[in-house]
């Protein structure tokens, strides 16, 4: 053994710093997220929704993706009658937790205070699992119709008995593939964020002195297509659309562009 293959006991001791020195911040990053959340949580039941604002958005930064942080913060939105911001923080927790009753009813609520129609059956079976969930479910039941596709190969004998099964294997993977393309084209064509303005006036350009091509009022749904210089051109589910400024959108799910 030479030299440099002999352990170091200082490089050892720096890596457990490192990681120790990590698990602190991870645990300070933590309890202060949950200190804000706090915080944020009694001034929103003393009815002090802007302080409730930036306490809960201060908490989401500290703990992204947090389920319980955008359903208080949408809550507090809301009772600021911020309809599109609050509708963009109640879609990225359905990202997360779909079959939430709570915020299954809150979504009801926005849409009826927003006057939309109820959506079709076919759309909230889409959204009533993850795109996540219905992969794993597609790819599971594949898995189990190939797994008995190896079984009949070995054992004949089983073909006839089982065949029902393998059908029913089958046509459940089939459903949940064609399940799993639905929602995943609602996401990628679907409406990706809210407007977050009243009378937000959408232009022809990414200009203050381009002309109004039409107007969005707020929490309306739409899809941003293309960014410029800080604004973005967005469209509805009608084929308006026209360029405003990127603060005036809040995004479904700040992953997706």
């Amino acid at each position: 053994m030479n030299g440099h293959d002999r352990w170091n006991p200082w490089r050892g001791l720096g890596v457990v710093g490192m990681l120790t020195c990590l698990c602190v911040l991870l645990f300070v990053g933590s309890a202060r997220a949950a200190s804000e959340f706090d915080q944020a949580r009694k001034a929103y039941e003393q009815g002090q929704y802007a302080e409730a604002v930036s306490g809960f958005d201060r908490a989401l930064h500290g703990a992204p993706g947090g389920v319980g942080v955008l359903y208080n913060l949408g809550n507090a939105r809301f009772q600021q009658g911020e309809l599109g911001r609050a509708l963009a923080a109640w879609r990225q927790a359905q990202w997360i937790t779909p079959r939430d009753p709570a915020l299954r009813h809150n979504l009801d609520l926005i849409r009826r205070r927003l006057g939309r129609p109820e959506p079709e059956l076919w759309r909230r079976w889409l959204t009533w699992w993850t795109l996540d969930e219905w992969g794993m479910t597609a790819v599971c039941l594949a898995w189990a119709w190939a797994g008995w596709q190896i079984i009949v190969r070995l054992r004949p004998e089983s073909a006839r008995s089982g065949a029902g099964l393998r059908r029913i294997l089958g046509g459940m993977a089939i459903l949940v593939v064609l399940g799993w393309v639905a929602a995943w084209v609602s996401v990628v064509c679907g409406p990706n964020a809210a407007i977050a303005g009243r009378e937000v006036a959408a232009r022809y350009g990414p200009l203050d002195e381009s002309e109004i091509a039409t107007r969005f009022a707020d929490g309306a749904e739409v899809r941003v297509e293309e960014h410029r210089n800080g604004w973005v051109r967005v469209t509805d589910a009608e084929g308006r659309g026209g360029w405003i400024q990127g603060l005036q959108v809040a995004r479904f799910h700040p992953a997706i562009p």
